[in-house]
């Protein structure tokens, strides 16, 4: 696994536990909005590589801190586009930890299997807009049908999980805010973030 960061401690990010979170490099979308661009972005991860923390140091982290946390978040990023995400979702639960998996919602195939093999206790899935107006927040084509798949996958599923949108003034108007809450519902937990260009956005011109 890819692991640019760890953040020690969390105690609002995993419900009901105390965690660390495990930030992983790399990710399928260029959202306008995201200030995250050096795990994004090719160009900028290049100069990440160097810094990266082995496995083997996350873990001894965990061991150390086994009497101190309940949970560990992994997210990125976005952690669904690793092919090794079971096996490192896995070893974390072998330890003893809950798991929170932070996803856009792009690898519904990815999400299906780690919720099926008991790997994930929560999932917190950012639905960013409107089905019919995905490209224009995410600013790549075709993944509005997958992240419908991973959105009912969540509905139908047993595993805890909330919906996240993080709330643009510039873009989500009353109109598309309306569309974005119907089609999420009244029966799944939607959690509304607040947007920040304080670290700057991959599109300068969604920093107002």
């Amino acid at each position: 696994m890819l692991i640019s960061a760890v953040q020690p401690l969390t105690l609002i990010d995993f419900p009901g536990n105390i965690a660390c979170t495990v930030f992983t490099l790399g990710c399928n979308f260029r959202c306008h909005y995201c200030y995250n661009s050096e795990f994004v972005l090719p160009e900028k991860i290049k100069n990440l590589q160097a810094s990266l923390i082995k496995e083997d140091t996350l873990w001894n982290f965990l061991h150390d801190r086994s009497h101190l946390l309940d949970g560990v978040c992994v997210t990125g990023g976005e952690p669904t586009i690793h092919k090794d995400l079971p096996q490192f979702l896995e070893k974390i639960k072998a330890r003893g930890f809950q798991v929170k998996l932070d996803t856009n919602g792009s690898n519904p195939e990815m999400l299906r299997a780690v919720v099926e093999q008991g790997l994930v206790n929560y999932v917190a899935m950012d639905i960013k807009a409107h089905p019919s107006s995905y490209t224009d927040i995410i600013a790549v084509d075709g993944y509005a049908n997958k992240v419908d798949q991973s959105k009912r996958l969540l509905e139908k599923g047993d595993v805890a999980y909330e919906f996240r949108t993080t709330r643009i003034p510039s873009y989500h108007s009353k109109e598309k805010w309306s569309q974005l809450k119907d089609y999420i519902g009244s029966d799944s937990p939607h959690r509304t973030l607040e947007f920040t260009s304080k670290n700057g956005c991959l599109n300068p011109d969604w920093e107002t």
